[in-house]
């Protein structure tokens, strides 16, 4: 027999193993879903800012398609008349994944717990620090009452670690009260606008069983999957929850695989590697792979705006560190970014705004007064308050210092860095030199914290959180009696008309403030191959817009990416 029969033969046989193999694998292996994920998954808070958690945890109530608050585990609610009062009533057909009910009691102890479980997230913030020095008094009756309650609520804000995500801290639960198994009632010390909106959300109120012992894998939720398997900086692997109270996950099992790099993920999905990306608020698709993606046949793209709270990042000056005390430097940078280039740059996953919401969005006031495009009057403004170019260099000077300051901002959005290259160039046209600081997260979460900042670019995950003295967080980035005054009667003022002024109210004073020379929104855009993810249908909720994957169905015989390496 010669070399080339051998040759053919033995290709034969080898394909033949292979299909006897591929065979063996789609009758006995789980059918798999493949995400690509941007992030890890801390072991000490796996529940917080993760896609996922809408697949493996449920809230007591969810945010519809249409932003309206709808039942999941409590089917039914009551409020008193001066909405200080919430009395949830529990689907009693609601189970966690290993059969167990879930009881009035069970919720409470998973609010207590995540109010409780430590992380690792650095250092508080040490007193004096923040922009320009310690914040200003909070304003009366801002913040929780001291000492803790009978309920074992801890009432007084806890430390950096603690202080961002805990249910009860800073709108304060005078109790939290299991009134039967199924009947659970919260009483505030005021009303709180926001309390069913957050509510709605896992990243930040999962109800939960943990087992510490366990520290990723221990948790226990009630929604379509369980977590079976970690490997920190890889992957995780969440498989069908075979109790699941609303019906049978169609997919067997979801692996989310982490790839750091946004146009790495885009290329994966291409090639075929992953089957999904995009899912959530820190998997941002840069726009060229949008733009890429669409193009193919076998890949669906599909944007959105986030009807909870949109996905709005900013820039913010330091407004209380020296040049930036004065507001006429300020008013020129404002006046000198145009806004059209970085929309072009934007075109299919983000707008410019003129302030916190954008113009479409049922709470953006309509009459804020944002800074038009004039780099002659930024020009003017800087002339004004001493600066002039008196080496000819085209950067200005006043008493001997350079204008000269610095941008700091993460790879978290692959579109920071080329927003931050943009409005570099248009602050040089009108003699500001700008340096660029792309910092890791860590080293750029300190920097905000700490106040050490001239200009930033950051993400605005929950509005209220940067501006109001009454939020006690690091994320503060501007405050002012009147801000403060403003933000307490959106929060806690039990006359709908006068929130919804108040609320007005206070976008005006932030974008008035010239503290915030740029706003823009970034598109939730979710890209799959509809080829393989069949009847998948993303929902407009930032970080849960997988909420319904559950309900997708994966097609036999498709390539699995998992089983193909």
């Amino acid at each position: 027999m010669n070399k080339t029969v051998i040759m053919v033969t033995a290709g034969i046989l080898f394909a033949m193993a292979l299909t006897a193999c591929s065979k063996t694998e789609s009758k006995d292996s789980p059918a798999e879903l493949v995400i690509g994920v941007s992030q890890d998954f801390r072991t000490t808070d796996v529940f917080s800012h993760k896609g996922f958690n809408c697949l493996v945890f449920q809230t007591l109530v969810k945010t519809g398609a249409e932003g309206t608050i709808e039942p999941l585990l409590a089917d039914s609610w009551e409020v008193n008349a001066d909405g200080t009062s919430y009395t949830f009533h529990l689907n009693k057909k609601a189970v966690f994944s290993d059969g167990t009910p879930v009881t009035a009691r069970q919720v409470k102890a998973s609010f207590l717990y995540k109010q409780t479980k430590k992380r690792k997230r650095g250092p508080g913030r040490p007193a004096g620090a923040g922009p320009g020095g310690p914040p200003p008094a909070k304003p009366e009756g801002a913040g929780p009452p001291p000492g803790k309650g009978d309920d074992g609520l801890n009432k007084e804000y806890g430390v950096f670690d603690n202080q961002r995500y805990h249910l009860p801290q800073w709108f304060a639960f005078r109790s939290m009260d299991a009134i039967d198994d199924h009947t659970l009632r919260f009483t505030l010390s005021r009303p709180y606008t926001l309390f069913l909106s957050e509510l709605a959300t896992t990243h930040m109120y999962p109800v939960l069983k943990a087992d510490d012992a366990e520290p990723v894998t221990g948790y226990i939720g009630t929604g379509p999957y369980r977590i079976d398997t970690f490997k920190r900086t890889q992957y995780m692997t969440l498989v069908r929850n075979e109790h699941f109270w609303q019906g049978k996950p169609a997919i067997d099992r979801i692996r989310l695989k982490v790839i750091p790099d946004a146009e790495t993920r885009a290329i994966a999905l291409e090639a075929g590697e992953i089957h999904m990306t995009g899912y959530d608020h820190f998997d941002k698709i840069p726009n060229e792979s949008v733009l890429r993606l669409r193009a193919l046949p076998n890949v669906t793209t599909h944007r959105m705006t986030s009807m909870d709270h949109p996905s709005i990042s900013y820039i913010a000056i330091n407004y209380k560190r020296p040049p930036f005390t004065d507001k006429e430097v300020r008013q020129a940078i404002c006046l000198a970014i145009d806004r059209n280039p970085l929309d072009q740059v934007m075109s299919e996953t983000g707008r410019s705004t003129h302030g916190p919401f954008p113009k479409d969005h049922p709470d953006c006031a309509p009459d804020i007064d944002p800074a038009p495009f004039d780099p002659g009057k930024a020009r003017q403004l800087l002339a004004t308050a001493g600066w002039s170019d008196s080496d000819q260099d085209g950067i200005l000077e006043k008493d001997g210092q350079r204008l000269a300051i610095a941008l700091c901002f993460n790879s978290f959005d692959p579109q920071y860095k080329t927003v931050a290259e943009i409005v570099q160039a248009q602050l040089k046209a009108v003699g500001i030199e700008l340096k660029l600081q792309m910092m890791e997260l860590g080293a750029h979460i300190t920097v905000m914290r700490d106040g050490t900042y001239d200009l930033a670019l950051w993400p605005m995950m929950r509005y209220h959180m940067f501006f109001y003295t009454g939020h006690p967080s690091w994320l503060n980035v501007y405050n002012s009696p009147d801000l403060d005054e403003a933000f307490t009667a959106y929060l806690h003022d039990g006359d709908a008309p006068l929130r919804l002024q108040a609320l007005a109210r206070t976008q005006q004073l932030i974008v008035g403030s010239r503290a915030f020379p740029l706003f823009f929104e970034r598109y939730d855009v979710v890209a799959w191959n509809h080829a393989y993810l069949k009847d998948f249908e993303p929902q407009p909720l930032g970080w849960d817009l997988s909420m319904g994957i559950w309900k997708a169905n994966l097609k036999a015989g498709s390539k699995n990416p998992s089983k193909a390496r």
